[in-house]
């Protein structure tokens, strides 16, 4: 049932993923031909206007997924939705998967658009694109670009799960007078209160990652406190580089898989117990 769940869920915004994604490449390649062919003035800005075109793909797409969300689950088309008989944890975890499917395929789409402008401003510079790619590759360390991978992995899933789970608690009888409003000021709401609690996590729990010097890349046990605390007092050589902590505290990705797991259950929760159409 899932499976054609999210059959559905493509069947229904495929047009629209399919002109969002058309527009924004055709940008992208219009845009970094001009820089490609020099052509003054406009060369430059087209640059600038394919790497925003191709960074700006995922948001849109990301924006999508949440209309598409919130109007088949609890606007016109959730009276069909909520017909389909399956439990709300199935239509939860359906809109989920489809949601990481596009989420990622746009995150994908953006990267390459992100390497066509680096392989566009060689070739405007007069340089060979693909020796201008490795030289750029071979000053990123391995573990640095696994780590980066993975970090932006955890993001998505993040936004997607998290945001879902956000609409669907925000979509309580109780919230309908502030209609989508309810989401939104959920989504401050969750915002905020994260922000402090991934920051009090990187502190103290000891988990994190070297960040400088022979070891960097070395999981080690200790969070950030120490190092913190040194820098704020001017402690430079208790802080390598000038006050710089070496460690980066890893706890935000506990802080962020507790968040996910919490908002699951909650949106399921609330998709089954307290879904109120409007």
């Amino acid at each position: 049932m899932i499976g054609t769940l999210i059959a559905q869920d493509f069947r229904a915004t495929r047009k629209s993923i399919f002109a969002v994604v058309g527009i924004a490449l055709l940008v992208v390649v219009i845009s970094l031909t001009l820089t490609v062919l020099r052509v003054p003035v406009i060369g430059g800005i087209g640059l600038v206007v394919g790497i925003v075109a191709a960074a700006a793909l995922s948001v849109i797409l990301l924006g999508l997924l949440v209309e598409y969300y919130w109007r088949t689950m609890y606007g016109r088309e959730g009276y069909f939705t909520m017909t389909v008989p399956v439990r709300g944890r199935v239509l939860f975890l359906a809109k989920v998967l489809y949601g990481l499917v596009v989420a990622l395929v746009g995150a994908a789409l953006s990267a390459a658009g992100l390497v066509g402008a680096a392989v566009a401003f060689a070739l405007s510079q007069g340089l060979e694109p693909f020796d201008f790619l490795r030289t750029g590759l071979g000053m990123v360390e391995p573990w640095v670009a696994w780590f980066a991978a993975a970090a932006l992995l955890l993001q998505i899933v993040y936004l997607v799960v998290v945001g879902a789970g956000i609409m669907s608690i925000g979509a309580q009888g109780r919230y309908n007078h502030l209609s989508f409003g309810a989401p939104l000021l959920g989504a401050v709401i969750v915002y905020l209160v994260m922000q402090v609690v991934t920051f009090a996590a990187i502190m103290v729990i000891p988990v994190g990652i070297i960040m400088v010097g022979p070891d960097a890349g070395t999981i080690v046990p200790r969070g950030m406190m120490a190092e913190f605390i040194a820098a704020i007092g001017g402690d430079a050589p208790a802080a390598a580089g000038g006050g710089q902590s070496q460690v980066l505290g890893l706890g935000f990705v506990f802080t962020s898989a507790a968040l996910i797991a919490l908002m699951a259950w909650w949106g399921v929760r609330a998709v089954e117990r307290h879904t109120s159409l409007r």
